[in-house]
């Protein structure tokens, strides 16, 4: 009895798992503000957008931790100008942001803003734009639960354009 041998298809490599670790070399004061809100005016000295990687595995992370430390996976950083920072507040502030969501179930943050007042940390927010859905420390709009729509994905994403950031 002859045992038939069968050809499958080479699997491809698995990606490679990105280590994530907090450098000691550049750190920020922190002060996470629980009363922020969307819905209302965040009152901030400058907004920091971030290109990173923030997830690893299952896990995702802020691009700082809660002791001042940045993510190592951060490849690109700007400062927001006013009416920068004015549009994503309406974005994220507004409650049709979050009607009719388009979501996937990846959340693989790479796009991060970090509110900044008397050069302390005083906000984060971060963002999957592959499966359209936000995470913040600030309240998002009364009753949002951080699962965008189109529209809105369109308007950060020409944001995240606009800061010249390059795809992870």
């Amino acid at each position: 009895m002859s045992k038939k041998e069968y050809n499958y298809p080479e699997l491809p490599p698995k990606p490679p798992r990105i280590k994530i670790f907090w450098l000691n070399d550049k750190t920020a004061n922190i002060k996470i503000d629980r009363t922020l809100s969307y819905s209302k005016d965040i009152k901030c000295d400058s907004v920091l957008g971030v290109n990173y990687i923030g997830f690893s595995g299952e896990h995702f992370f802020y691009p700082i931790n809660e002791k001042g430390k940045y993510i190592n996976t951060i490849s690109q950083t700007k400062k927001l100008n006013q009416n920068q920072i004015s549009r994503l507040n309406k974005i994220i502030g507004n409650k049709k942001t979050y009607k009719n969501p388009n979501i996937a179930a990846c959340y693989e943050p790479r796009l991060a803003f970090i509110y900044f007042k008397n050069d302390t940390v005083i906000c984060q927010t971060q963002i999957c734009l592959s499966c359209n859905q936000l995470h913040s420390s600030a309240a998002l709009a009364d009753g949002a639960d951080g699962n965008l729509n189109n529209e809105a994905v369109k308007k950060i994403t020409k944001l995240h354009d606009e800061l010249g950031f390059k795809e992870n």
